[in-house]
C-alpha cells in the first residue's frame, strides 16, 4: 500500500467545547526507525511518542517546543521525542534493539518500556526556565501515560490514542494518533456524545492503522459534534544538529578525556543521536577545544 503524505489536523468541535488533533505520521516515524535501526517494539514505542509530540505541539505557540521523555524500567531505556508547532519533530531511543514477544497479536510496547518509571513533559516557552511536568508511568503504553499526565498535571480530561504498524521487514507502514480534550464548560450532552463515540470506536491502534487519515479519524471520534478543522500541518523529521553544536558538546567533556583523544592521534567523531550524522574533529581541533576550556 502506498503511503499517504503525513498530515496533522488541529480541530474544534461542539461550538468550541472540544478541541481535537489527529495525525498521520507514518513517514516521520519510518525516518526515525531507519536512523535508530530499531526493532518492532522499540519502533512502536518511539513512533507513538513522536506522534503524540507532534499533536501536543499543535497546542503551543510558534517558536516554542515540547519535549517528551519516557524513562521506564523496561529494556528500551529512555525514549525521547521533541516537536515544534510547525510540524518539525525528532526523537531517539536508548536501546533500539528490543522486541519482546507479541501480546495478543500486538507489539508489547508496555513490556518494552516498562510500567515503573516516569513520563516527563517539558515545554520550552522561551522563558528563563522551561515548564517541566512529570507523572509516574501507568502502563508504559504511552497513550495511557499521557492521559494520566493531563488528568493529574493539567486537570484536563483527555482521550489519546496512538498506533504504529510494523511490517515483517521492520519498516513502519502506518503510524499516527488522536488527541481529544474537553474544554472547560462543556455541556453534559457533549460530554456524553464524545464518550459514546470513543467507546464505540475501534481500539486506537486498529482505528489508526485501518483509516490512516486524520480527517477520517476525526469523523469517527467527533461524529455528531459539528467539528471543523482550524489548521493542517505537515509533520517532518528535522534534527537541526550542526558542526558548531557538536563542537560545543566537546566542551562538556573533561580535560582528561580530551587529552586522551588528542594522544590517540586520530580524528574524534561526534555522532548525533537524532539523525546519525557524525562530525569529525582532528587532534588539532581538539587541542583548541582543550585550550579554550583552560581559559574558561
Amino acid at each position: 500500500m502506498r503511503k499517504q503524505p503525513d498530515e496533522m489536523i488541529r480541530a474544534i468541535a461542539a461550538g468550541g467545547m472540544v478541541r481535537a488533533f489527529a495525525v498521520n505520521a507514518t513517514r516521520l516515524c519510518e525516518r526515525a526507525r531507519r536512523v535508530q535501526q530499531s526493532l518492532p517494539a522499540a519502533s512502536a514505542a518511539l513512533g507513538r511518542l513522536l506522534s503524540a509530540a507532534v499533536m501536543m505541539a499543535g497546542a503551543i505557540k510558534e517558536g516554542e517546543r515540547i519535549s517528551l521523555r519516557v524513562v521506564g524500567d523496561g529494556p528500551v531505556g529512555v525514549v525521547f521525542a521533541q516537536a515544534y508547532p510547525d510540524g518539525r519533530a525528532r526523537g531517539f531511543i536508548a536501546n533500539p534493539q528490543v522486541n519482546p514477544p507479541s501480546k495478543e497479536g500486538k507489539l508489547d510496547v508496555g513490556r518494552a518500556v516498562g510500567a515503573q518509571g516516569y513520563l516527563y513533559v517539558v515545554r520550552d516557552l522561551h522563558m528563563r526556565d522551561p515548564y517541566v511536568g512529570s507523572v509516574p508511568l501507568q502502563s508504559g503504553e504511552i497513550g495511557d501515560d499521557l492521559v494520566h499526565y493531563y488528568a493529574v498535571s493539567e486537570q484536563q480530561p483527555s482521550a489519546i490514542g496512538l498506533g504504529v504498524l510494523v511490517e515483517p521487514n521492520n519498516a513502519i507502514s502506518a503510524a499516527g494518533g488522536y488527541f481529544v480534550q474537553l474544554l472547560p464548560g462543556a455541556d453534559e450532552d457533549v460530554v456524553s456524545r464524545l464518550e459514546e463515540n470513543i467507546s464505540a470506536a475501534p481500539r486506537p491502534s486498529d482505528l489508526i492503522i485501518t483509516l490512516r487519515n486524520p480527517t477520517a479519524i476525526l469523523d469517527v471520534l467527533l461524529d455528531g459534534l459539528a467539528w471543523q478543522p482550524l489548521e493542517t500541518i505537515t509533520p517532518r523529521y528535522f534534527c537541526g544538529c550542526n558542526r558548531r553544536k557538536s563542537r560545543a558538546a566537546l566542551h562538556a567533556l573533561g580535560s582528561g578525556e580530551l587529552r586522551e583523544m588528542i594522544l590517540e592521534g586520530e580524528p574524534a567523531r561526534v555522532s548525533c543521536d537524532f539523525c546519525g550524522r557524525a562530525y569529525a574533529f582532528t587532534p588539532e581541533e581538539l587541542a583548541k577545544v582543550l585550550a579554550e576550556k583552560g581559559n574558561e
